[in-house]
């Protein structure tokens, strides 16, 4: 299969997903419609008749490999044919997106109190019932979306306000949100492509970074203590600082039963690694993705205060580069 955008006119195929670019601030305009950005894991569901196949953002079975089949029955969509975009996501006890219980539920430890253990929140549809809704502005997407969908606990529609960016951006940050998704409402739907005309604005910076090694620690760290991490320019894997933070015993677990194939003589790092991180580290070949909170980037490019959040299911990590906000 490619990465672009295919179907015939009577059945539906993946299509790659139209992708944000990063800007610093939140706005208000009259052409914008503006959704919280979740923090979960992009997933393409793709109904024909009985069957729905979901597809992560790279193509792979988001059944077969995450979520098990809990879009089956499609009940929660009124149609034969369709092609709907949008996240996985868990809520914790509050009702919040939470990425870590996500994880957790992935891996089959999380306990669900809701009446599933994954919510789909939809933002998008690009096929329906033969018919290709690429070349349709958002908002009559979105319009013939809400129209479709049925009453059901396992998907929601990712609700949207209009014109007031800015303040629905602080209602955000009350919550406690990731951030939010700034759309033209008169946009196609472009596969594979990042556009200006989908923008996420983040209250929480986040980063995909590239494990190249890490290092043991003290106390209840002795077995891990920090991640080595980097991001790639110019061909090249460039060392971005150490992660040490946000680890618990079930993740620091993970990881390390993650990192163990990994193990290789030399670092993987373009340049050398500053030899006090680099002292008793462990290097690892740079296939490992993980996702980062973090306070911004040093001077010297390194991630500060940079909190690890987990593992990124399925990123190539070549792509892995240092995200900065367009004006």
């Amino acid at each position: 299969m490619t990465s672009m955008a295919r179907q015939t006119r009577s059945k539906p195929i993946f299509i790659a997903p139209m992708l944000a670019t990063l800007v610093g601030e939140p706005f208000d305009g009259p052409d914008w419609l503006f959704e919280i950005k979740w923090d979960g894991f992009r997933v393409e569901a793709v109904l024909d008749g009985g069957e729905v196949r979901l597809w992560t953002r790279g193509e792979k079975d988001a059944a077969e490999w995450y979520f098990g089949p809990f879009l089956l029955p499609p009940t929660w969509i009124q149609a034969k044919q369709a092609i709907v975009d949008g996240e996985v996501i868990a809520l914790d006890k509050h009702g919040e997106p939470d990425f870590a219980l996500l994880q957790s539920r992935i891996k089959g430890r999380g306990e669900a109190t809701e009446p599933t253990p994954f919510v789909y929140e939809v933002f998008d549809l690009l096929h329906l019932d033969g018919r290709s809704l690429l070349d349709e502005p958002l908002e009559v997407r979105r319009r013939l979306l809400a129209e479709v969908l049925r009453p059901d606990p396992r998907v929601r529609l990712s609700e949207h306000i209009e014109t007031d960016g800015i303040a629905f951006f602080e209602a955000a940050r009350i919550r406690g949100l990731e951030g939010i998704m700034a759309k033209d409402r008169h946009s196609p739907y472009v596969p594979g492509a990042r556009s200006m005309a989908w923008q996420k604005i983040k209250i929480r910076p986040e980063q995909e970074l590239v494990v190249g090694g890490w290092v043991t620690g003290a106390g209840k760290a002795v077995d891990l203590g920090a991640l080595l991490v980097g991001v790639y320019e110019d061909g090249g894997l460039r060392y971005a600082g150490k992660i040490g933070a946000g680890f618990t015993n079930a993740n620091r677990a993970e990881l390390l039963a993650a990192v163990a194939p990994l193990a290789t003589v030399e670092p993987p790092f373009a340049a050398a690694v500053p030899r006090a991180a680099a002292r008793n580290a462990t290097w690892l070949r740079p296939e490992l993705v993980i996702r980062a909170e973090f306070a911004g980037w040093t001077g010297d490019g390194l991630v500060r205060q940079a909190a690890y959040k987990g593992i990124e299911l399925e990123k190539d990590p070549r792509k892995v580069i240092r995200e900065l906000p367009k004006a």
